[in-house]
C-alpha cells in the first residue's frame, strides 16, 4: 500500500519501526529497572530483572539490525524540503 501524504516521512517504514522498537525497549528497560530497586519482595526483584535483561538482548538484535541497514546503504534519509 503506498504512502500517503500524512505518512511520508525522513526515513522508511522498516527503519522507523526498528528506531521505534529500540527506543521503547530501552525505555522499558529504564523502568524495570526502577521497579526491581523498588520491589519489596525477592520474586519480584527476580521478575523485573529478567524482563531488563530480556530487553537488553532485544536492543541489541534490533540494533546490530540496525546497523546492518546502514552498513548496507538500505537506510534512506530524505532531508529535502
Amino acid at each position: 500500500m503506498p504512502a500517503t501524504q500524512d505518512q511520508i516521512s525522513v526515513v522508511d517504514n522498516v527503519n522507523h519501526d526498528l528506531l521505534h522498537s529500540i527506543s521503547v525497549r530501552l525505555d522499558t528497560q529504564w523502568h524495570d529497572q526502577s521497579y526491581q530497586a523498588e520491589a519489596g519482595c525477592p520474586d519480584c526483584r527476580k521478575i523485573f530483572d529478567r524482563l531488563s535483561e530480556m530487553d537488553r538482548e532485544a536492543a541489541r538484535l534490533l540494533t546490530g539490525e540496525l546497523a546492518a541497514h546502514v552498513r548496507a546503504s538500505k537506510f534512506p534519509v530524505d532531508l529535502s524540503d
